[in-house]
Order: C-alpha cells, then structure tokens, then sequence
C-alpha cells in the first residue's frame, strides 16, 4: 500500500508500485484523494532514460523442475510462451495452489504457503527507506502524515519550530508494509502525532495512528483529524496539536474554534451548515 505526497510523487510512486509488484509478486495499491487529482503543480521533467525498464519478456527456455510458487524462494513466473525443456507447465489460478499452480486442499500446504505470502513483505519491509526526519531530529513532538498532508504539516513545523517549539515530522510513503526503523525515530520524541483527514473513531484515534499503535504497542501515539472534506490549514494543525497555544497564528480566525482532537466546534459547523441549505 503506497500513498502519494504530491502531484510529482504521483508520477515516481507508480514506477514503485510496478517495482514492487515485480519483484515479490504481490497487488500494489495506491492511494490517492481530490487534493492531489485537482491539483497543478509543476515540476521538473522525469529523466525517462534513466526510469524506463525494457518491456521486453525474456523468452529463455527455462530448465526442468521450474517451480514458480517454490516454497523457499518468492514467487516468479514465466512470460507466457517461455518453453520449459521437460514440458511440465505450471498453472495459474486463483484457488489456494501447490508449487506448480496445481489447486490444493492441503491444509499443511496452505499454511506454508500463506507463511510464504507473509514472509515476502517482511522481506519488503527490510528494503524499503525510513523516511527522513524533517525539522528537529528530537524533541517534543513527532508529526506523523501520509498523503496530500505532506505541505501543511511540514509548514506547521516550521512554523513551531520559530515559535519555540521542539518539534520534527516524517511522511509515510510507504504505508503497509511499514519500513524497519521507525521505532527508533518515535523514541526520539516525547510524543508522536498522525494528523490525518479521517475520523478519530470509536477509540479516539484516526486511521494510521490506530495501526501505529497496534504495530509499536506505543501509547504516545496520537492523533489529530478532520472530517469536514477540506485540507488542512497550518492553523488547525498547530491548534490540534498544542491546544490554547497557537491561538494567534496567521490567519487565525476566533469565529471557528478548533477543539483538542482537530475537529471544527460542532455548533459553528451546524450554523454554516444551515446558512448553506444543508440539511
């Protein structure tokens, strides 16, 4: 699962996606949303010499005993009219399988293989970068984002940072599985928020911060969300993360509040949804 952060990334993420799915064999999904489809930004003309794979098959006769679901190695198929010399071609299905692709009710084989399914995205994770720290390398609090949240959360931290603030932001690119490593950077901070535009749900955290929480076991993990549709303001970021401190920001307005957990004050969200005709 990746998600973009920009219009720019948009184009780099969907040669990863086709890596990934490559490589290990495995569905790639990328997640998007309206703030990066309508979006116009401009950026420098990708260096297609340099990204472009050959799209030509290697045909190779393969040797006898080809296995493509090999239960010690990742999955890799064949093109499709590549001769194996014995003459034994596998199948390709979508039921539960043994290492030639040949259906299976195998309840050993099917535990075996699904380990091996699980195994391949530990193997990904090993490879895949932990993402930079922006801001300061430790401190206070750690803004956790994913997604279009890239620029405002890292406006917020510059904007933290000069009013005094110890504060530092990584973006997951990567979303599941999650690189190693970020254990290491959240014991570096005293707290660690996801600002997400999802709801906090029935727990009180949003989406990413209930896996990071099930993922780390780490009760400093937080949240701040929003649900109104809009994407966030610096404002409600600063506001949501350090409540009664950034009262003053740029564009502060006393007429919409922001409370703790980043919602918009429930009673100016009827009053404009009346003024708007909305039932």
């Amino acid at each position: 699962m990746l998600a973009a952060a920009s219009v720019e990334d948009c184009f780099y993420i969907a040669i990863e996606a086709a890596r990934i799915a490559r490589k290990y064999s495995t569905p790639v999904f990328i997640l998007s949303d309206t703030s990066l489809a309508t979006r116009i930004e401009a950026f420098d003309e990708p260096d297609l010499s340099k990204l472009m794979v050959d799209p030509k098959p290697d045909l190779t006769p393969r040797e006898g005993g080809f296995k493509p679901y090999d239960l010690e190695r990742i999955t890799q198929h064949i093109p499709p009219g590549a001769r194996i010399l014995d003459g034994k071609y596998p199948l390709i299905g979508g039921l539960e399988h043994d290492e030639m692709g040949h259906p299976t009710g195998s309840p050993k084989l099917h535990m075996a293989m699904t380990a091996k399914r699980r195994n391949k995205l530990r193997k990904l994770a090993e490879e895949i970068p932990v993402p930079e720290v922006y801001g300061d390398q430790e401190g206070d609090t750690l803004l956790v984002g994913w997604g279009s949240t890239y620029g405002p959360i890292h406006d917020a931290v510059k904007m933290g940072r000069e009013h005094g603030e110890k504060i530092g932001a990584i973006h997951l690119r990567h979303v599941h599985p999650l690189p190693n490593g970020l254990e290491k950077i959240f014991a570096n901070f005293k707290r660690v928020v996801t600002v997400e535009m999802n709801d906090q749900g029935v727990y009180g955290f949003g989406q990413l911060a209930t896996i990071l929480r099930a993922r780390y076991c780490e009760p400093k993990i937080q949240s701040v969300t929003k649900t109104d549709g809009l994407t966030f303001r610096v404002k409600e970021i600063l506001q949501g993360v350090f409540p009664g401190k950034f009262v003053s920001v740029r564009g502060y307005s006393p007429n919409r509040p922001v409370s703790g957990n980043g919602e918009q004050d429930v009673e100016v969200a009827r009053t404009e949804s009346i003024a708007q005709g909305v039932g």
